[in-house]
C-alpha cells in the first residue's frame, strides 16, 4: 500500500511540474513583452529585461503554485483513472481515505515549496529585481550602488536611506530644502513611503525642521503628502512592498505600524493571504481527487483542463474582489484575506462528502 501511495504522490507532482513549467513560461512570456516598451531607455536592454524576468521567476512560482496544483492534480488522477490504475489500486486493497491520504500529502509537499520559495528566493530576488530594473531606467540620475541614495527634484535634494543594523523593510527618507541662493531652508525625514491613489508621495512619520531668520521651528505630522516630480519608479525605491517580505520582515512591520498608530490593513490582508494561498495548495489538490471519482472521470484532459481553470480562476477573482472590497468598506483583514480560501474548503469538503 506504501509504494500505491507513493505511486499516486510521484504522479500528481509531476503533473504539477508540468502545469507550472507551462505557467511560468506563459507568464514569463508575458512579463518579457511587457518590458519591452522600456527597452532603450538608459542602460535598460534586452539583456536586463531577461535578467529582471528571470529574477522574478520564484515570485511568479509562488503566485501561480495554487492553481497550478489544482490542474497537474487533474490530470494525473485523470489519466490514472483513464488508464484503469484506479480501479486497480482499489481492488489491491487500497481504500478512499488511502487515496486521500496520499494526494493531501503530495499538497503538502507543494505547500512546503511554496513556503520556501516564499520566505527566501521569492522576496530577495524579486527585490533586487526592482533596484536593479529601477537602476537601469534612470541611470542618468546617478544612482548610488550602496546603501544610500541621492537625488535632486528642482531645489529638494532626497536621501534614501537604509539604517545601518535596522529592519530589512523600507528605506528611511531625508529631505533637504534648499533656497534661491543655496542655503539650507529645511531638514525632514520620514520612516517610509508610499504613493497615493493621486500619485502624491505619502511620508510616514514625516518630521520637519525649518530655518528662518527669526529662528527654528519643528513641525510633526503622521502621514504628510508632498509632490513629486521624480519617476515613479524611482520613488519606488523606498516604498515597503508586502510581496517583497518574508513573513518575519511583515510581521516586524506590522508591527511598527501598530505601535505608531499607523494604518496597518493593507499588510495584515497580506499577511492572512500569504498563509491562506499556502493552506489553498493543498485544498487545490485534494479537490482534484473527488472530480475525477465523479463525472470527470472518463473526460479528456481538455474539460478536466477547463474545469480547473475555471475554479482556479474563480479563486483568484474573489481573492482580488474581497482585497479591493476590503480597503473600500474597510472590512476586517482576517475576513478579507480568508473568505476565499475558506469557501474553497468548503467545497472541497462537500465534494468529498458526495463522493462517499
Amino acid at each position: 500500500m506504501r509504494l500505491l501511495r507513493a505511486y499516486i504522490v510521484v504522479a500528481i507532482l509531476q503533473g504539477v511540474a508540468l502545469v507550472l513549467a507551462v505557467l511560468v513560461c506563459v507568464g514569463a512570456f508575458i512579463e518579457f513583452v511587457g518590458q519591452l516598451d522600456d527597452v532603450g531607455v538608459a542602460n535598460y536592454g534586452l539583456a536586463e529585461v531577461a535578467t529582471y524576468v528571470a529574477l522574478r521567476i520564484p515570485r511568479l512560482i509562488v503566485e501561480v503554485l495554487p492553481i497550478a496544483a489544482l490542474l497537474g492534480a487533474l490530470l494525473s488522477l485523470g489519466n490514472l483513472a483513464v488508464h484503469r490504475e484506479l480501479v486497480v489500486m482499489r481492488a489491491s486493497g487500497i481504500s478512499q481515505m488511502g487515496l486521500l491520504s496520499a494526494v493531501a500529502f503530495a499538497g503538502f509537499m507543494l505547500l512546503v515549496v511554496m513556503v520556501l520559495l516564499g520566505e527566501s528566493l521569492a522576496p530577495s530576488l524579486g527585490a533586487y529585481a526592482r533596484e536593479m530594473r529601477t537602476r537601469a531606467l534612470l541611470d542618468d540620475v546617478g544612482l548610488a550602488a550602496g546603501e544610500s541614495t541621492w537625488l535632486k527634484d528642482g531645489d529638494r535634494i532626497i536621501n534614501l536611506r537604509r539604517p545601518a543594523g535596522g529592519p530589512s523593510f523600507g528605506r528611511e527618507v531625508f529631505l533637504f530644502d534648499l533656497a534661491e541662493d543655496g542655503t539650507l531652508q529645511q531638514v525632514a525625514r520620514a520612516d517610509s513611503t508610499d504613493i497615493d491613489l493621486d500619485n502624491q508621495l505619502v511620508l510616514v512619520n514625516y518630521q520637519e525642521t525649518a530655518f528662518s531668520p527669526e529662528g527654528m521651528t519643528v513641525r510633526r505630522e503622521r502621514d504628510a503628502r508632498r509632490n513629486f516630480s521624480l519617476s515613479p519608479d524611482l520613488l519606488g525605491l523606498s516604498i515597503v512592498r508586502e510581496d517583497l517580505l518574508d513573513t518575519r520582515s511583515l510581521e516586524r512591520y506590522i508591527g511598527y505600524l501598530r505601535d505608531n498608530e499607523l494604518d496597518a490593513d493593507r499588510y495584515l490582508v497580506a499577511y492572512w493571504a500569504r498563509i491562506a494561498n499556502a493552506v489553498s495548495v493543498v485544498l487545490m489538490t485534494v479537490l482534484a481527487l473527488p472530480f475525477v471519482f465523479g463525472g470527470l472521470r472518463s473526460a479528456g484532459a481538455g474539460a478536466r483542463l477547463v474545469v480547473g481553470l475555471v475554479i482556479g480562476l474563480s479563486y483568484y477573482g474573489l481573492g482580488e474582489v474581497f482585497a479591493n472590497s476590503g480597503e473600500v468598506f474597510d472590512l476586517d483583514p482576517l475576513l478579507v484575506a480568508w473568505t476565499p480560501s475558506a469557501l474553497l474548503f468548503l467545497v472541497t469538503l462537500g465534494a468529498l462528502v458526495r463522493v462517499r
